[in-house]
């Protein structure tokens, strides 16, 4: 099974650095290096493997961002850090698939866990965090102005506990896999809620898992 401390993500490291020292994080761009190859030219290859160069932390899910940093790697660069993605995300599908040297099949895939869904993740006693925090979903079309936050999400839980979410959030002990988590979200879909972020549904960066293709994401 998935434990919260294999789905800490590096933004999420430097984050918590930045909370100790104060001081804000270098440049992605800055953290790579290849003998002979200037600033401009980390740069490029960064923007070659899709990954935006102005800032050390994106918004891109996780998988993306370890592909990016694959495609760094298979370039010839290499981290000053000496950070390496997949030894701290072990369980990211591009992860996997490197090590087994092979496609992930859909069954296989489906199996992962998955991190975007903060709703799935397990609250850490002590940790200052409540379920209210954790609500990812809100009625299709309602305002996400925080005056209505708390109407929202008090209509929001009990259709996320009805369609597989742990009740309170944050109670289960482990993260969902990518299908369980595509199952609970396709419900919430089907009950006329969408994602407070689009970037946490499973559909749009998995298509291919089972019932992705038949789900009328929203727009």
């Amino acid at each position: 099974m998935f434990r919260k401390a294999h789905i800490i993500t590096f933004p999420a490291l430097i984050a918590m650095a930045l909370l100790l020292t104060g001081c804000p994080p270098s440049p992605e761009f800055t953290q790579w290096k290849r003998p002979s190859t200037s600033v401009e030219g980390v740069k490029a290859a960064m923007t070659e493997c899709g990954d935006p160069v102005g800032t050390s932390i994106t918004d891109l899910p996780i998988n993306e961002q370890v592909l990016q940093f694959q495609c760094m790697k298979r370039n010839g660069f290499i981290r000053k850090d000496g950070f390496e993605y997949c030894e701290v995300m072990k369980d990211m599908p591009a992860c996997v698939e490197e090590r087994q040297g092979h496609p992930l099949s859909l069954s296989q895939l489906e199996a992962l866990p998955f991190v975007e869904d903060e709703a799935f993740h397990p609250i850490k006693p002590n940790s200052g965090r409540d379920e209210r925090m954790q609500v990812t979903w809100r009625k299709a079309g309602a305002s996400p102005h925080f005056s209505v936050q708390i109407a929202n999400d008090s209509e929001a839980l009990p259709v996320m506990y009805a369609c597989g979410y742990a009740k309170p959030l944050g109670s289960n002990l482990d993260v969902a896999s990518i299908g369980d988590t595509a199952k609970a979200q396709r419900c919430m879909i089907d009950h006329g809620f969408e994602p407070k972020h689009k970037s946490t549904l499973v559909c749009l960066i998995y298509p291919q898992v089972s019932g992705c293709p038949s789900t009328a994401l929203p727009r």
